[in-house]
């Protein structure tokens, strides 16, 4: 083959450029590589966790349940592998344990469907956290933080909990909060975003299910009124939300829509009913061991959790004493209204036997003025106190009241537009505190108020919303509840304060039920030079995605960016 002088000139002159450009990309490579080797020698350091005492905040394996009723997607813990290569971060709430009756059967946090048969559902690994080596050497942990320390008996461990005490502090978990010197820690509203845990999201509701009962339901409005006048406007519901309309006629009229905490079944909480005496035809339940209980001497008929709809069918049809009928199914309407329990949907349930009833919510919605008059309301019972916000719209301003007070105890003006689109609106009812943030913001000075004398009631229904005049929609509405901090082994900081020196913490996981932590450990602090950094970024997260190969179906990882998440 013949070449002119001028082909091989430009041969001689590509091969250079193309020399050039693989050694370019080598460099790159080796620069990049040596740059991630000392990024984590020297900045940051990968861990994975593998359970749950931090669970729904950071999750260990686990399966991704999608609610077969309302289609609702949680989380729920399973067993661990501990050949995975990478490094963990263990707990020993599991260590020692049978776990693996966990990842049978799940229950639905937000419709309460139990049963969910898990075999087919596979298993994926736990969150892998980017820590920041070094970040306590520029600056000691804050209360809340989350940290990852070394166990200090057997320092080639890593554990990942939350901060809750600081040097020179007397630490106490009591009635499922956090006290420190005798005073107790509010949550700022970032912290309890951070911490919250799911009671109910109203945009997933159960389709094909005549059973449910929707827990957003619009109640009779409260007018002034005469009987004459034409029926009060009220709330609407669509398939996104709630609608209020008012024709102009009803300004001194109030309706609402009230959260009632509806379940299936089951539970181990009373419910009463007044009934004046038991018909004569039917036998009397026999005391203590039947599923239906009269006394006498107070003349209340109740039972224990949900009433099965079989039981109400057979009372109904053994009698015609009207009274007798209507206790019975009021009972069973009102039976299936069930505390709210501290509940975990990530557990199997055998962790925590004794479900405790919690006093602190987060409501969370979207609201969409569609006039420049009105006002809407927003109501949260923390088991004493009833805190309703005012949102007026034709003053521009917010008021909260307590109770049946004629003076508002917090005044804010209102700066967002509602009209041209929809406004975030958050309140809090957490650590003894009042929070009311619109688009984040707070609206007046959070409310701090002591705990009272009386024992708080369980509660059945924490939230109600209401309005008068003016057009409103509310969408995207969600009920939270705060952590519950349990006893654990109570070995510390629990039944009296547990004093730190000046260089330890005392750390407690999110996931109290199952969480071994500075409750239970043998020395429930945790000394500063164990401390191995602050977890900023969970990374390269994973799924299982569904291979089929003829009839064989298996799984393999495959990325899962919606788990990218920065970690407070």
């Amino acid at each position: 083959m013949h070449h002119t002088a001028r082909q091989l000139e430009t041969q001689a002159e590509e091969l250079p450029q193309r020399s050039s450009l693989f050694r370019l990309v080598l460099e790159s490579v080796a620069s990049l590589a040596i740059a991630v080797i000392l990024f984590r020698t020297f900045a940051a350091e990968g861990y994975m966790i593998s359970t749950g005492s931090m669970a729904p905040s950071l999750l260990g394996y686990h399966k991704q349940v999608t609610c077969p009723r309302c289609h609702y997607s949680f989380t729920y813990g399973v067993a661990y592998d501990d050949s995975v290569s990478t490094s963990h971060v263990n707990d020993p709430a599991v260590e020692g344990q049978d776990f693996q009756q966990a990842g049978q059967y799940a229950t639905c946090p937000n419709c309460d469907t139990n049963s969910i048969d898990l075999a087919q559902v596979p298993r994926n690994e736990g969150d892998q956290l980017l820590v920041f080596k070094h970040a306590y050497y520029l600056k000691p942990p804050a209360r809340w933080d989350v940290a990852v320390f070394q166990n200090p008996m057997k320092p080639t461990q890593a554990y990942v909990k939350r901060v809750a005490g600081l040097p020179g502090e007397a630490v106490q978990v009591k009635e499922g909060d956090l006290y420190i010197n005798g005073k107790i820690q509010r949550k700022d509203l970032k912290t309890q975003r951070a911490v919250r845990l799911l009671v109910h999201d109203h945009q997933f509701q159960p389709a094909e299910d005549d059973f449910f009962q929707p827990r957003f339901l619009p109640v009779e409005a409260d007018s002034t009124q005469g009987q004459n006048q034409p029926a009060p406007p009220a709330w609407k519901e669509q398939p996104d939300g709630f609608l209020f309309a008012s024709d102009g006629t009803d300004a001194d009229t109030w309706s609402w829509v009230r959260y009632q905490h509806w379940v299936r079944q089951g539970g181990h909480y009373q419910t009463e009913v007044p009934l004046e005496k038991w018909p004569e035809e039917i036998e009397k339940p026999e005391p203590v061991l039947a599923a239906i209980q009269y006394d006498e001497l107070k003349q209340q008929l109740s039972c224990k959790g949900a009433m099965p709809a079989e039981n109400c069918h057979r009372l109904l049809n053994q009698t015609e004493d009207d009274a007798f009928r209507y206790a019975v199914a009021l009972l069973y309407e009102k039976s299936h209204v069930a505390p709210v329990l501290d509940r975990y949907a990530y557990n199997s349930g055998l962790e925590n036997q004794t479900a405790i009833p919690v006093h602190d919510f987060l409501f969370e919605c979207d609201l969409q003025a569609r006039s420049p008059e009105g006002e809407l309301a927003i109501e949260l019972f923390d088991g004493q106190h009833h805190f309703r916000n005012f949102i007026d719209f034709k003053r521009r301003q917010v008021n909260l009241f307590i109770d049946d007070q004629k003076q508002p105890i917090r005044t804010g003006p209102l700066r967002s537009d509602f009209r041209s689109q929809p406004v975030k609106l958050e309140m809090s009812v957490m650590d003894r505190q009042v929070l009311f943030a619109i688009n984040g913001e707070l609206a007046y000075q959070p409310l701090l108020f002591s705990k009272n004398s009386e024992p708080r009631e369980e509660i059945r229904i924490p939230l109600q919303f209401g309005a008068r005049g003016g057009t409103f929609k509310l969408t995207g509405m969600k009920l939270f509840r705060d952590i519950h901090y349990t006893r654990g082994k109570a070995l510390h900081g629990v039944d009296e304060p547990y004093q730190l020196d000046q260089n330890s913490y005392f750390m407690l996981g999110d996931n109290s039920p199952v969480s071994l932590d500075s409750r239970s450990w043998a020395d429930g602090k945790v000394d500063q030079k164990y401390l191995l950094g602050k977890p900023f970024l969970v990374h390269l997260p994973s799924r299982q995605g569904e291979v089929k190969i003829g009839d064989h179906i298996g799984h393999i990882r495959i990325p899962d960016f919606t788990r990218i998440r920065y970690i407070h």
